[in-house]
């Protein structure tokens, strides 16, 4: 049931950061550093953001962030980068080639950043030693 639930969180986290760098893409920014500062701290933000929303879930049904965090960006990754690679062999149509092209792009300029964020966020919140 663990497995079941990090693959279908994977799903959700691609989705997730997905959407909200859609969104923030679609500001118009004329300035190309200020665009490109925009975009990381969009970035961030919604690394921040599923962080505190999975680690949450997380604790509802009993499993530990500490370790899930992890597992939970490697099957990400895997997922988001074998998938549509499969579909491009299975399902030669050139609709289906774009959108997978796409989701590559995706997994790698969002998912890798998003990811390694994440796996920070969550060394940084769950491994504090308290000084005595």
């Amino acid at each position: 049931m663990k497995k079941f639930i990090i693959v279908l969180a994977s799903i959700f986290e691609f989705v997730f950061y997905t959407f909200f760098m859609v969104l923030i893409d679609g500001i118009n920014i004329t300035s190309k550093a200020m665009d490109l500062l925009v975009h990381f701290l969009g970035l961030l933000v919604v690394a921040l953001l599923f962080y505190f929303l999975i680690r949450f879930l997380f604790h509802k049904l009993d499993m530990k962030a500490k370790k899930y965090i992890y597992y939970l960006a490697i099957v990400n990754l895997v997922v988001t980068l074998l998938a549509p690679v499969l579909l491009i062999f299975i399902i030669p149509n050139e609709t289906l080639t774009t959108l997978s092209f796409l989701i590559l792009v995706s997994a790698v300029y969002y998912g890798i950043f998003i990811n390694i964020v994440l796996c920070f966020l969550n060394y940084f919140f769950t491994n504090r030693y308290k000084k005595s």
